[in-house]
């Protein structure tokens, strides 16, 4: 299941589409005698593909899932973040992407994804810094990212002792799973106290999917978006209007959660 997932949301992504599109469009145009019909969904493809690329449309389709939760901080705020708990006894740290390349620096083994949220989790931990860091995510092959992201966290000051992983989830409900099977085993050695409600730190867009699969297994997270994609209005310079591959891969990043949402109501968890 976990390999038809990851191949039907493959083939989803909004390029994914375009280029199928494309392809369609090409050999009806090339090889049928509705070669009309065949140039028109080439050219309502492109205009699609520029549209996805555009930052308004990028944006509009981010802005909502980004705004579900405010950042967390140390002490209530004037402005809209929310208070970091004082009883903090984990900080989980979603996995978003690695490869496992040791002629790489450690810090480019990570995904940009996955290195904005070990940053933000390791600012946490250093404002609670009794608690542990918790790192997650499983690759296909060699070291897994949980194991990357906490080589890198310690190489950034956080004690090797205050780190534990979570190496074999492959996806969001895996983590959270993997998560309450780490408080098994804390509270075997009398440590697990408190566990139940971690601080769990992912891309802002991403976040409610995640709350909601861990609340499924009985917890009670606390929300700490990073990684925001949505951009504040702009058009200050002439390439603001044209297309761009960052926006492409915002409306992608959206397009992502959307599915999973859909996944995850289909499977009583939405």
């Amino acid at each position: 299941m976990f390999l038809f997932t990851k191949l039907v949301g493959a083939l989803l992504k909004p390029l994914s589409l375009v280029v199928m599109a494309l392809l369609v469009g090409l050999l009806v145009a090339a090889f049928t005698r509705w070669r009309r019909s065949g140039l028109a969904l080439i050219g309502v493809t492109t205009l699609a593909l520029a549209l996805i690329s555009w930052w308004p449309v990028s944006n509009t389709l981010m802005v909502p899932l980004e705004r579900v939760y405010t950042p967390v901080e140390v002490s209530a705020p004037d402005g809209p973040g929310r208070t970091l708990p004082g009883d903090v006894a984990a900080i989980v740290v979603l996995g978003g992407g690695a490869v496992d390349d040791p002629s790489l620096p450690l810090s480019a083994q990570l995904s940009s994804t996955s290195l904005q949220r070990l940053i933000e989790g390791i600012r946490l931990w250093r404002l609670r810094p009794d608690a542990l860091l918790v790192t997650s995510g499983a690759l296909p092959y060699g070291r897994s990212q949980a194991e990357i992201a906490a080589d890198l966290a310690v190489a950034l000051g956080v004690p090797r002792a205050r780190i534990r992983m979570l190496p074999t989830a492959r996806n969001t409900a895996e983590e959270a799973a993997a998560y309450v099977d780490l408080i098994d085993t804390l509270s075997a050695d009398g440590t697990g106290a408190g566990f139940r409600k971690p601080v769990v730190v992912s891309s802002a867009s991403h976040l409610p999917r995640a709350i909601a699969e861990f609340q499924s297994q009985s917890l009670e997270p606390v929300a700490a978006p990073t990684a925001h994609r949505a951009a504040p209005e702009r058009f200050a310079l002439p390439g603001d209007f044209a297309p761009q591959a960052d926006d492409l891969r915002t409306t992608e990043a959206a397009w992502h959660e959307f599915l999973g949402r859909l996944w995850a109501r289909l499977r009583g968890r939405g």
